[in-house]
């Protein structure tokens, strides 16, 4: 059964680790985190930065 594409970021509960340190470093130029912006892909979905999850486009024949 297909997963049908999530439109809401995920939130972690209150109390999680939520990584507040793990920012950009100033010292670094923008275009080192450009792959930042790319989505992930797991099985058949990409998933993206903001939240987004979408089905992967499957090839043409």
């Amino acid at each position: 059964m297909p997963h049908s594409p999530t439109t809401q970021p995920y939130t972690p509960p209150d109390g999680d680790y939520q990584g507040g340190e793990l920012q950009r470093s100033r010292g670094l130029p923008a275009g080192r985190y450009r792959a930042l912006d790319l989505p992930s892909r797991m099985g058949d979905r990409l998933h993206y930065p903001d939240g987004r999850v979408e089905p992967f486009p499957e090839p043409q024949p």
